[in-house]
């Protein structure tokens, strides 16, 4: 579903549409679906392995398994299943789910590059390959009771894993990494010391580029996004991208930019912001505009591929796409009616999102 309202013709049309189109339901009034552990790709509300034809669950119930983060790597889906304890796997070409770890205790955050998967759990830090860890999941860094509920962002660039470590006085947080390769032993890289309860963390792929994340703040204007070369020597201070903001919470990384979710905890104001990746830079939101029945609530895990950006926002139950170079109008709205979306990730040519209905599902629809 795009943005406007349904109209008579339109409806008229998509339920002509759908005649055609037995592998997907598509609810106009809201995004449904009944798929099941075990269900076969052509039951209702399953789409069809191939194409991408609407809003379609592709996961539910036991077989999504309370999902949490979700990413896209090589032709694969994955996601942390916190019901299962669990890391879970699907095959976009067959509609086929399978566990990839099978078991992790109360997975988490969860990043992917280079054909890795690297994820929090409840004892610590993980990585496998996407393609399967038979022998099982290697861990690079073992959590004390309740360390895990302290970590806010993580990413990878298939070198390091990168994470924000929070903690409750909002002075003394941090940003820390760990070569995924041989793991941390019992100290990971401090790199940058004394945050104000940082949140989602960006880094660029390969082996050169800069790791970008934000300070949440302690309060209105105190928010912040950082800067640091990864290959800056030990004691190298962040350049200051943004300052003074408002609450800024997941961010992602462009070539020449980067753009922050921010919304303020009373509802009141919320939105996504955007910065060409240069010091002391001026500010300006992503969506300047947005529809009055849909306005920007608590937008969350944003996603840049390609020349486009997109996003879920939890409050409104939308999945939404922009230009990542701003949007001329109205962002572009790819779904409605889900239950506070948590995640998103793009693959081939569809996005998937975690939905939090019937006790948490995997959905997708057409990019």
């Amino acid at each position: 579903m795009r943005g406007g309202s349904t109209t008579a013709a339109q409806r008229g049309a998509a339920l002509a549409l759908l005649a055609l189109l037995p592998g997907c339901y598509i609810d106009l009034d809201g995004l449904t679906g009944g798929a099941t552990g075990g269900a076969g790709p052509d039951d209702p509300g399953r789409c069809a392995p191939a194409g991408c034809d609407g809003p379609c669950v592709v996961a539910a119930a036991e077989e999504a398994g309370g999902p949490a983060a979700i990413a896209a790597v090589g032709p694969h889906v994955v996601w942390t299943s916190r019901a299962g304890d669990r890391v879970r796997r699907l095959d976009p070409a067959t509609g086929g789910v399978d566990d990839l770890v099978s078991f992790t205790p109360s997975p988490g955050l969860l990043a992917v590059a280079g054909g890795l998967v690297v994820w929090v759990a409840a004892d610590g830090l993980w990585r496998c390959p996407a393609d399967g860890c038979a022998a099982g999941a290697t861990s690079l860094l073992a959590f004390a009771p309740d360390e895990a509920e302290a970590v806010r962002g993580l990413a990878t660039d298939g070198r390091h894993v990168y994470w924000t470590r929070d903690e409750p006085s909002g002075t003394a947080g941090e940003l820390l990494r760990c070569p995924v390769a041989e793991g941390c032993g019992a100290t990971p890289e401090l790199l940058a010391p004394s945050q104000s309860h940082p949140r989602g963390v960006a880094v660029a792929p390969g082996d050169a580029g800069d790791v970008v994340w934000v300070q949440h703040g302690t309060g209105a204007a105190f928010g912040r996004v950082h800067r640091l070369d990864k290959g800056a020597p030990p004691g190298t201070l962040a350049a200051q991208i943004a300052v003074l903001l408002d609450f800024p919470d997941q961010i992602a990384l462009g070539d020449t930019d980067v753009l922050w979710t921010w919304a303020h905890p009373d509802g009141s104001a919320a939105g996504v912001s955007r910065c060409d990746l240069v010091e002391s830079c001026a500010p300006e939101p992503l969506a300047p505009q947005t529809e009055p029945a849909r306005p920007l609530r608590e937008p969350a895990a944003l996603v840049i591929d390609g020349a486009d950006v997109y996003w879920a926002d939890r409050g409104a139950g939308t999945v939404l796409r922009c230009p990542a170079a701003g949007c001329p109008g109205y962002p572009e709205v790819l779904a409605e009616g889900l239950t506070r979306p948590a995640a998103v990730a793009v693959q081939g040519a569809c996005v998937y999102a975690v939905d939090e209905a019937d006790g948490g599902r995997v959905v997708r629809v057409p990019r």
